[in-house]
Formats: structure tokens, sequence, C-alpha cells
């Protein structure tokens, strides 16, 4: 397995810019406001030569008993950082040793794995000589970087690679093993069950959850096994509408949302069932469909529905009509609290995912493209017979196909629409993304004397 490289330390002393910066993009939220991480998230990282798996962890506060989230986040530190291979201890070196940086240390006294005492945000001499006074905590003398700029770098290399060796953790068989891993993000509105649904996907309480909206700030990347499939769970968080996001932490929230979409494969949109279908969650489809991602959508809490048939009908005529570009999208029906409906809900993820990495023999398309012409022949244009000569699928991930005619331009919507569900129809491609591209060419089987 590769190297757990876990980044410690009390808030706002640069974890997040450290984790973006040697993830090599912005998958964690920073913000000059303490306490903005609040789950542990891990990704593969690389420093020079180095590869590993780093973790990026909420800062360490004091703990408030009266407060259930509080003493949440400290348990999900104090888990993470158990499972350490080597851990950067990271403290502010601009405003100096602070009374938790001690309360760090005390914990971090008890963690049998090496601590790399690492001082950020130095910028001058001043900085690098008040980082100096970080001996107090008992782990040497600190390393000296910025994080923001990337300085330091090649000492931390330097020295990451000396505890590694020492750690012996490193089985490059494993390592190519992580890229086979599929991504599946969870997306929805605040408070409709994400986290929940994680924390049965996973079997315990990896996440935090809460009954109050956005517990969840900063898409958090876990492992999972379904059925020997390695599955990389993405929890993410609530999106409202747009007029109704003003505080600057929800805005980098939305923003990190929109950014695991685009690197996940599968989404799962969960609604909430005691919820009327709302226009953000079908914006939310519509985002994910763009990305040409699969989409499953998860109505939760179905136990707490009373007439689930005509609940059923309802959900399924609106989203019929208002995701008509992906016609015959999954709608499954679960109850993550009480874990009812996920073997099914990840059975049909699964599926659409086959779908989505299908590939179609030309021969096969251009069989099918001569019979649905003659049905219904391509609408003439200024007076000018169309003929599509022959069509090729030109990718996967999503399925995308060329169609190649005597016609400069797009075809009118109507008769796309018309290719579009006899396509789905005659190869099974009910509820994932499909992509046309119309070209104007000549047929190059035809030889041109």
């Amino acid at each position: 397995m590769l190297p757990k490289v876990v980044i410690f330390g009390r808030p706002n002393v640069g974890k997040s810019t450290l984790f973006n910066r040697l993830i090599r993009r912005k998958a964690a939220i920073v913000a000059d406001i303490p306490g903005v991480t609040r789950d542990n998230k891990g990704l593969r990282a690389n420093l020079g030569k180095l590869e590993f798996m780093l973790y990026d962890t909420a800062g360490f506060d004091k703990i408030d008993n009266k407060n259930e989230l509080s003493k949440n986040i400290i348990d999900k530190i104090k888990s993470i950082v158990n499972i350490a291979d080597i851990i950067i201890f990271m403290f502010d070196a601009r405003s100096g040793i602070m009374p938790f940086d001690y309360s760090c240390a005390s914990i971090l006294r008890k963690i049998k794995c090496p601590v790399l005492l690492v001082g950020n945000k130095v910028e001058s001499e001043t900085q690098k000589n008040q980082a100096y006074e970080s001996i107090k905590l008992g782990f040497g003398e600190p390393l000296i970087i910025s994080a923001e700029h990337g300085i330091g770098f090649g000492v931390l290399e330097e020295n990451l690679s000396i505890l590694m060796k020492k750690a012996q953790n490193i089985n490059s068989q494993n390592i190519t093993e992580d890229h086979s891993k599929i991504r599946l993000a969870i997306v929805g509105r605040p408070n409709s069950g994400k986290s929940t649904l994680i924390n049965t996907l996973l079997g315990k309480n990896i996440v935090l959850t809460g009954n109050q909206p956005g517990v969840t700030r900063d898409s958090v990347m876990l492992d999972f096994i379904w059925n020997n499939t390695n599955i990389q769970l993405i929890d993410t968080a609530g999106i409202r509408k747009k007029s109704k996001v003003t505080d600057k932490i929800e805005k980098l929230s939305v923003e990190s949302t929109i950014d695991s979409v685009k690197y996940a494969q599968i989404v799962i949109l969960l609604l909430d069932c005691n919820e009327a279908l709302s226009r953000q969650d079908l914006s939310i489809a519509g985002h994910v469909i763009e990305e040409g991602r699969v989409l499953i959508i998860a109505a939760n809490k179905w136990d707490l529905v009373v007439n689930r048939e005509d609940v059923r009908i309802a959900l399924r005529k609106k989203l019929n009509r208002a995701l008509s570009q992906l016609r015959g999208v999954h709608l499954v029906e679960i109850s993550a609290l009480n874990k009812k409906g996920i073997n099914r809900l990840m059975e049909e993820a699964m599926s659409v995912y086959k779908k989505w990495n299908i590939k179609i023999s030309t021969s096969k398309l251009n069989k099918w493209l001569n019979i649905i012409q003659k049905v219904n022949p391509p609408p003439l244009k200024s007076g000018r017979v169309i003929k599509i000569k022959y069509c090729t699928q030109t990718s996967i991930r999503p399925p995308t196909f060329t169609f190649f005619s005597n016609l400069n331009g797009d075809f009118n919507e109507s008769y796309q629409r018309y290719l579009l569900n006899n396509m789905r129809d005659e190869f099974n491609l009910q509820g994932i993304p499909l992509r046309f591209i119309f070209k104007n060419s000549k047929n190059p089987y035809i030889y041109d004397s």
C-alpha cells in the first residue's frame, strides 16, 4: 500500500493549502477563517519522486463537551492520526507557537509513528527565526516551508523519503490498483442525507452528520469496496439556490461540490422525499448531465412516505419532463438511515456505469442508421435532400457518436431527438448521457475516381 501521510495541526495554519499543492488541484477549501475544514479527506499525492496517500484533517481545537459536532470532529481527527505512517505536524511560524499547538503536541506524543514538525508561512528571516521557538514542542528542529509559495519543498521531500524508507510501507503492486477505483460522488441539497448514506455504505460513522444543514463543508474522499469493486466515495456539501448563498464558506463549499462532479464518474443525486422536487434538484441533475457523468437519482427517506405510489408516479413524471435529454434516468427508492434499498442503489449505479463505458461497432451503428432513415428520412433543408452517410462512435464516458452527412451544420432539434431516442431503444442506453456530433463529409468508404 502507499504510505499514509497525515497533515495535523491547529486551525488556520495552512494544512489545506499544503494538501492542495501536493495533490495538484484545489480539492480542499482554503480560507482565512479558522475551522473551515471539518472532515478528514485523503487523496493520492506527489512530491518529487515520492507517491503517497495524503490526508487533510480538521484543525484541532479545544473540545466543547456541550457541542456534539465539536466532539465528533475531534474523534475523527484522532481516528485518522492513529492510522498514519507519517504525521506532518504543522504550525504557523508567522503567528508563533499558540496554546493549541501544545494541545496538538500532547496528542502526538501518544502516537507511535514518525512526526515531522513543519513551520508554515515562512517568507522572511524574521519568520524563520520565530519558527525555531517550536523546539519547545518536543519534536526537534522544524522544517521551514511556505505552502502557498512552494518554498522548502525540496527539504520536505528529502525528509519524507527518509521516513518512508524506514516505514517500509511502499508496495508497487497496489500503486497501479489505486488508478482503477471508480469515483462515486453523492450530491444534493443540504440535509438530504448525503453523509448518512456514506456512513451506511461504509458500515460505520466516518463522516460527520447532524440535523442542521451545512455540517459537511468540504468534499470528502473515502475508499470503499462493493462486490470486489474498488470505489472512492465522495461526500459533498449541500447545494442551495445561488441567490441564497451569501456566506463565503458556503460559496467555497458549493465550488468544491461542483469540482467533485467534474472528477467523478458516477454521481448519485439524493432527494429528500419529505420535500417536493425543486428546481435546485433539477439544476444539479442538469449540471451532472452537462458534465457527461453517470447520473442515478436516489429518493431518500422513502420509509417516511405515506402515499408511496402517488409520490412515485409524480416524481417519475416530473423527472421525465424536466430531464428529457436523459430519458430513462434511474430512480431508486432508499432509506439511508434504515439501510433500505442500498444494495439496489449500488447495483443500478454499476449497471449504468457499464453502459457509460460501452463501445458499439461501426457496422452495427450503420445498420441501425439505414433502417431509421428509411422509416423517417431527415427533413429537407432549403429544398435540398439530406442524407446521413454513416455514423461511428468516437469516444466513451460518455458515449460520443459522430454523424457524417451532406449537410453543413447540425440537424434540427426534433430530428436529433429522433436519433437520440431510437439509439437509446436500439442499444439499451437508457439513463446515460450521449453526445452527438454532426459533420459534413464524404464517405471514406466510397472510391472517388
